[in-house]
């Protein structure tokens, strides 16, 4: 998530240039290390290349300068992909923060901040620009104002992992190794009981191989939540054809299928076995944050498959 805070105004241009060198180095560090989304605030996409850094100098000129390394440029273009701070599908964390709000004392100035406080409701790292001292920090302090769930209005002081170059990310390592690892663990008990978990649902062999892949997700028991509705409407459905639309209107699901486009040209990454009847395109699927799982309903039989649990696979727009 990006301190959109730290978008602030320096005191020259080579100051302003060192800390977006200084940014694209630890934003290219963390992308190494499996961060592959620099997201932001609404408010920060709209504005963002023409936010002052110096005096008469802001991102657009940066970016328009002959003098630039283009490596850095490209980074940085690459990296700013204008990810907002939540998708569509991620409701439940977007109406926590919009029933919260989260302060920085900056000096004598308290800000709202929204980056830092979407990165400590995800439990995940924010990343600053060095434009302020108070920006050279590991952890950043914040007040976090909400209502309980009874009504009561309550303010507590909480810490937002953050880093602002390589080093201070790697003060991170051991938590996102941790992180890690414990979500392996569960992609492994997922596969290990989903006989038991959804028996309404058969999961193609290629399904265990993707699910070591995933690594850490913030999304994974939302993921796990879609698979037992879509296990609850495959338990009632025993005649006609599956529809979409039909689902869509009278579940809580919100299934997609692939356009021909991207069927045209990534279709063989959707070929998933099904049992006795070998590979089939699984172009049905529901995403939640980063992740999306595929699976194909047999209309002849009446049973659903399921062929990948993973990231986002190439399509005609994404690749």
């Amino acid at each position: 998530m990006l301190n959109e805070l730290s978008l602030s105004t320096q005191g020259n241009r080579r100051e302003a240039e060192n800390s977006l060198e200084t940014f694209i180095a630890a934003a290219t560090n963390a992308g190494s290390h499996g961060f592959t989304q620099l997201r932001l605030h609404e408010g920060a996409i709209q504005t963002l290349y023409q936010i002052p850094l110096a005096e008469n100098f802001n991102i657009d000129h940066w970016l328009k300068d002959g003098n630039v390394n283009s490596d850095y440029k490209d980074k940085f273009r690459l990296l700013l992909s204008s990810f907002p701070l939540f998708g569509d599908e991620e409701l439940e964390a977007a109406t926590e923060l919009n029933n919260s709000e989260f302060k920085h004392q900056l000096d004598t100035d308290e800000s709202i901040a929204y980056g830092l406080g979407a990165a400590y409701l995800f439990d995940t790292l924010a990343i600053s620009l060095i434009t302020h001292n108070c920006w050279k920090k590991s952890f950043i302090d914040l007040s976090h104002y909400y209502i309980t769930a009874s009504g009561n209005d309550q303010t507590t002081s909480v810490k937002v992992k953050h880093f602002y170059d390589e080093k201070s990310f790697d003060e991170h390592l051991d938590w996102w190794k941790e992180q890690q690892v414990d979500s392996l663990n569960k992609a492994n008990e997922l596969w290990d009981k989903r006989d038991e978990l959804f028996k309404n649902l058969i999961f193609s062999p290629e399904v265990q191989v993707s699910l070591k892949r995933i690594g850490f997700s913030k999304f994974f028991y939302q993921i796990i939540d879609r698979l037992k509705a879509l296990d609850s409407f495959a338990a009632n459905w025993k005649q006609g054809a599956f529809e979409t639309k039909e689902v869509n209107e009278t579940t809580n699901l919100r299934i997609s299928t692939e356009s021909d486009l991207t069927l045209r040209s990534y279709g063989t990454l959707r070929k998933f076995t099904v049992e006795g009847k070998g590979k089939k395109v699984f172009d049905h699927h529901i995403k939640t944050g980063e992740l999306r799982f595929h699976f194909y309903p047999d209309n002849s039989n009446h049973k659903i498959y399921v062929g990948y649990i993973g990231p986002h696979l190439k399509t005609w727009l994404f690749k």
